[in-house]
């Protein structure tokens, strides 16, 4: 028997990894920490209810080393930085069970701090924005004499601004300043939550200047499948995640990619995301997350399986590297779309055009239809609460 697979989460990324991995002979277990998550319904994969990484990792630790004795040797897939940060915690006792599909200790270190990340581009000569670390108020004049205004405060690791942080900010992952004085107050309440705050420069433009490689990397740091992308829509617009992305063959991003595995000694599953500066023509770099992110299945249409090669390569089956032949194809993120188009950030013209060619959803699949019919009937429920004056109100982030 082939080993088995462990999903952290039934989300976006977790339903791909299952629909990617469906009708191989392979075990498919997705552990959910949320009852009532739509990705509960698949029929692509066996559901366990388990703790979460985030609230209860010794828990989710116990609960794995149980589930050894059935699900011994399976690859273990994270689907968010919480998801790693615990199973690099617990690395060594669960890597006599398992095998996690996690880069080497020093990688995370570097990837997960978005400060250590961006000084290892510098040395690698990958272009990033300029960037400061403000670790307290005496350093926050730093910010005016090396970034300027508009500037972008950033958590130095994206776990940093928890629930709290998000009642202000919503779903955006950021947050712009345009002058001293929203830089001071933005920071003095950001600061509560955590002291060490990265500032960058603000790029201008908007989404479509957004774009990705994502590849799953060998041991010699070279990629052993990749795919390139851009995103058309993002929500929110300036410090969202892509809900519609469009799979696009963009040759210049391998050069300075490849440039920053090898700095890194980096081996894994990688979504390295750049922005297109329009002053310099340069793409500079934005972040790195270590793991399957939302719409990493875009790749499969262009032969870019890229669970499948992680899974290959992770049970130590050969893996012939290859280079993608892109086909477009978009990919949608059904319940945010409908919600940028609700709140106009994208017109109903707009929305059409973008919805032509070929498509892949991030719930809906034929092959796999439950979620989507549960998210659709939530959907309507909330729209009825929202109708009838039921559904609470959020704080709005400090002036």
């Amino acid at each position: 028997m082939p080993p088995p697979v462990i999903i952290l989460n039934l989300s976006y990324s977790g339903l791909g990894i299952a629909r990617d991995l469906a009708g191989r002979g392979i075990r498919l277990v997705g552990f959910s920490a949320v009852r009532k998550a739509d990705g509960n319904f698949t029929r692509i994969c066996e559901v366990w209810i388990a703790p979460s990484s985030r609230d209860e990792p010794e828990r989710l630790a116990e609960f794995l080393l149980r589930a050894a004795n059935e699900l011994q040797g399976a690859v273990i897939f994270p689907t968010c930085d919480l998801d790693i940060v615990f199973l690099d915690r617990f690395r060594s006792a669960l890597e006599p069970c398992y095998r996690l599909s996690i880069p080497p200790r020093h990688c995370i270190q570097q990837v997960i701090n978005k400060h250590a990340l961006v000084s290892a581009a510098r040395q690698a000569g990958v272009a990033v924005p300029r960037t400061v670390l403000v670790r307290g108020p005496a350093e926050l004049q730093r910010v005016p004499e090396e970034i300027g205004f508009p500037s972008v405060l950033k958590p130095l690791s994206s776990f940093h601004w928890d629930d709290n942080t998000r009642q202000v900010l919503g779903e955006q992952k950021a947050l712009r300043v345009d002058c001293w004085e929203q830089l001071s107050g933005a920071y003095d309440w950001l600061a509560e939550i955590h002291p060490e705050i990265l500032v960058q420069e603000w790029i201008p433009g908007k989404a479509r200047e957004l774009v990705i490689l994502g590849g799953y990397v060998g041991e010699n740091s070279e990629p052993l499948a990749f795919f390139t992308a851009r995103k058309i829509v993002q929500f929110p617009e300036d410090f969202g995640t892509g809900c519609l992305v469009e799979s696009e063959g963009i040759p210049e991003l391998l050069e300075p990619t490849q440039l920053l595995w090898r700095a890194l000694a980096y081996q894994g599953m990688a979504e390295v995301e750049y922005k297109r500066d329009p002053r310099t023509r340069e793409f500079k770099l934005i972040e790195i997350n270590a793991r399957h992110w939302d719409w990493h299945q875009l790749g499969t249409p262009s032969g870019v399986n890229l669970s499948w090669v992680a899974y290959r390569h992770l049970t130590r089956n050969l893996v012939t590297p290859t280079r993608p032949l892109m086909i477009r194809v978009k990919w949608i993120a059904e319940d945010t779309l409908l919600r940028s188009s609700y709140r106009r950030q994208i017109s109903a013209q707009e929305l059409s055009n973008a919805l032509a060619g070929r498509r892949m959803y991030g719930i809906f699949a034929w092959t796999d239809p439950i979620p989507f019919i549960c998210y659709s009937v939530t959907a309507i429920i909330t729209i009825i609460k929202r109708y009838f004056g039921l559904s609470r109100g959020k704080r709005k982030p400090p002036e």
